[in-house]
């Protein structure tokens, strides 16, 4: 939805020409091209970090960051001269060897003092001062400072970034991503004639193993020019009403008997690998402690990929039992569908029970022991938040539409569901917060949760009722939308003089904020004062569980390696492996859902490997012609499209065809055959030519070390004529 909106708003803003559109992508999409206005620039897959620190090293040179922002050291200072963020750009960082903190930042304790701030050099004194004391610090100092046993060297955070930037020039950053340096130079100008009313965003390009410096130094652009928080700059994800936590009319995020998680997850993130057992145990048997048998993600988060990695390998611990659930990670994970790693997801050694809760035989349920039949959109409830592109306070709402076609099951006879599996399950094991008395109403009466409307109405009711409350709805808008009908059971999961207000929220798909209101004067309006760091003491002190090696706390270019630091260019050269697969998002197709629209199998209904015309002509390669594309790990067919909206020594597959289950094929059911339709599986998938890590002992497909970011774009490959 998001990505969709703020592209409806770029053409709007480019054909009003308040806009201006550089499209920097491997591919010319359909979609993005606006004749005459569009400017592509076709970069090399997976060196958008050489570009960002090209801009930035222009930036630099050219003194262009806005300087009186940056010289902000904390958020009075910042406010003081118009803005809403500030950033940690001159606090001192201690860059000294020979001191115990050595990679953090200057703390009191240094300096024998007590108290938890940062220190600055005072731009007025030039002598150091806690940055909550100084009004404005020295941007770009390098030097020593006096600690409590003698001289400490430092720099700030700025120098730090200024340093990395620079030990590329802009030639040497245009060669490495295919972008001449005059155009970076262009984009840079471009970037940092508007004051602070720029923004940036991506996705897609963040999907390689060296995306966290790009994605670093992205955010940063912005905030070399105070961007955040300010009118035409950069917004934060955009508030939602309360509904599940809580809330005015009921408390959905608390009950009695609650446990909260704990412990290291299953996959290896937002943990350091130091403080593992492992780790721990090699220390004091005086073996060397690295490598671990896998890398640990300390930065990485929500890496569902990874976990299934740990679950194939059995570390750092052995997954028990995988409930699969709104997700197709076979066929979403790259490197994770080939045959290795298949045949470690059969053995009942390795995940004794996999559970898959789907509406369709997707390819991860394929390897279920257990489905459970889910419902499909047009018989769910969901709410949905708003994103960044959005900063007035929305929460749309689904409802169900029709009555569930699942099978009805339970103790309350309920359509098979996600919520009334776990529901059963939870009441059927003795789990608190299920079953009678379970949730507490701001009363303090309970009521039950033994069905999935006794759960989202209550949502909706606290979302109607957060702030000013809205009104209840009208008796034509009752009739209209049928809800003068609805079950009974919807109607006794809340109080009956919330019911009409309820009612109103769902006729209007949600509540929203008028979008008028997204400004408070030159601020955006729900935008909390935010500090940006230019240097990482998180990431700094975190290092490489394969090699030790320290991270980078500030971004730096960063070529792709394995995770022991082997070049992927020397592990596979170009001379093999000429091409670089990159993936897109096709407008038609989705990971889980699309396929079985016949409309949309009319409109699009498959997908091809495409080249450009002159590594084609080069190549003796044809429009139309069955090849072969060949990677390190794994190969397949595939059809090619010639033309010259793809960067040089790229090939393009879009996301979403080449399926190998979804329906493609026939299944049999208790007996019963149900007959597939071939047509979902046309196409070629992208993810099964993904790499395989060999410099990493167990089952793993290549990935950024530091964040746990899958090798999606980038695949070295190489093209083998098949007609």
């Amino acid at each position: 939805m998001s990505f969709q909106a703020l592209a409806r708003k770029t053409v709007k803003g480019v054909m009003e020409n308040k806009l201006k559109l550089a499209v920097i992508d491997p591919f010319m999409q359909g979609g993005t091209d606006i004749p005459g206005k569009t400017k592509w620039i076709p970069i090399k897959p997976s060196t958008d970090g050489a570009l960002v620190l090209g801009m930035m090293r222009w930036i630099f040179d050219n003194e262009k960051f806005d300087g009186k922002f940056l010289e902000c050291p904390n958020e009075e200072a910042a406010k003081a001269i118009g803005f809403k963020s500030y950033t940690n750009a001159t606090h001192l960082v201690i860059v000294d060897e020979k001191h115990p903190n050595n990679r953090k930042f200057l703390k009191p304790e240094d300096l024998g003092l007590e108290g938890e701030e940062f220190f600055v050099i005072d731009k007025k004194t030039g002598k150091p001062e806690l940055n909550s004391k100084a009004s404005a610090g020295n941007l770009l100092y390098n030097g020593e400072v006096q600690g409590k046993t003698g001289t400490i060297k430092v720099a700030t955070s700025l120098y730090l970034l200024k340093q990395g930037v620079e030990r590329h020039s802009i030639d040497e950053y245009a060669e490495i991503c295919g972008i001449s340096a005059n155009q970076i130079a262009e984009i840079a100008k471009e970037f940092t004639s508007h004051g602070h009313k720029v923004a940036v965003d991506t996705l897609g390009g963040t999907n390689s193993v060296n995306a966290l410096p790009f994605t670093v130094a992205l955010w940063i652009l912005p905030a070399l020019m105070g961007a955040y928080n300010m009118k035409g700059g950069m917004a934060g994800n955009g508030p939602s009403f309360k509904a599940f936590a809580d809330g005015p009319k009921y408390d959905l995020a608390a009950f009695e008997g609650q446990i909260k998680p704990s412990g290291v997850k299953i996959s290896r993130e937002q943990f350091h690998y130091e403080n593992t057992t492992e780790y721990k145990n090699k220390v004091a048997q005086g073996k060397k402690p690295y490598p671990s048998k896998l890398p640990w993600h300390t930065n990485g988060m929500s890496l569902d990929g990874q976990a299934m990695f740990s679950a194939l390998n059995k570390y750092p611990y052995q997954c028990k039992i995988l409930v699969n659930c709104f997700a197709n990670p076979i066929y979403g994970t790259p490197s994770l569908y080939q045959e290795a790693m298949l045949e470690e997801l059969k053995k009942t050694s390795n995940i004794p029970l996999i559970i898959s809760v789907d509406i369709v035989m997707g390819e991860t349920t394929a390897y279920a022991d257990y489905i459970v039949p889910d419902t499909s959109i047009y018989e769910q409830w969901a709410m949905v938040p708003v994103r960044a592109n959005i900063n007035t306070k929305m929460t749309a709402v689904r409802y169900p539409i029709i009555e569930p076609m699942t099978p009805k099951v339970g103790s309350n006879n309920q359509p098979i569901s996600m919520e009334t599996y776990l529901i059963e399950v939870a009441k059927k094991i003795g789990m608190p917060g299920f079953g009678d008395n379970a949730i507490k109403d701001a009363d303090g009466k309970m009521w039950p949760l033994n069905t999935r409307e006794d759960y989202f109405i209550k949502a909706i009711a606290n979302m109607a009722y957060d702030g000013d409350a809205v009104n209840g709805i009208t008796e034509e808008d009752d009739k209209i939308t049928g809800l003068d009908s609805i079950p009974s059971d919807w109607q006794a999961a809340i109080k009956p003089d919330e019911l009409f207000v309820v009612k109103n929220i769902i006729a209007k798909g949600g509540r929203f904020e008028a979008d008028t209101n997204y400004h408070d004067g030159e601020f955006m309006k729900y935008g909390d004062p935010v500090k940006v760091c230019f240097y990482s003491e998180n990431l700094a002190n975190s290092r490489n569980s394969i090699t030790g090696a320290y991270n980078e706390g500030a971004p730096v270019w960063t070529p792709e390696t394995l995770a022991d630091g082997t070049l992927v260019d020397k592990a596979y050269p170009s001379e093999e492996y000429p091409f670089r697969v990159c993936s897109s998002k096709a407008k038609l197709r989705g990971v889980s859902m699309l396929n079985n629209c016949p409309t949309l199998q009319v409109l699009s209904d498959t997908n091809y490997i495409e080249i450009n015309a002159s590594d084609a002509k080069e190549l003796g390669l044809n429009d139309g012609q069955e090849v072969m594309v060949e990677t390190p790990s794994n190969k397949a067919k595939g059809v090619l499209k010639v033309r010259q909206g793809v960067a040089r020594g790229s090939l393009g597959i879009s996301f979403g065809y080449g399926k190998w289950e979804y329906g493609s094929k026939d299944t049999t059911i208790d007996g019963k055959v149900i007959t597939g339709e071939s047509l979902r599986a046309t196409g070629i998938a992208s993810n099964p030519l993904a790499l395989i890590d060999n410099s990493v002992k167990g089952k793993y497909g290549l990935s950024e070390v530091i964040t746990g970011t899958h090798n999606r774009n980038g695949i070295r490959a190489k093209i083998v004529p098949l007609s």
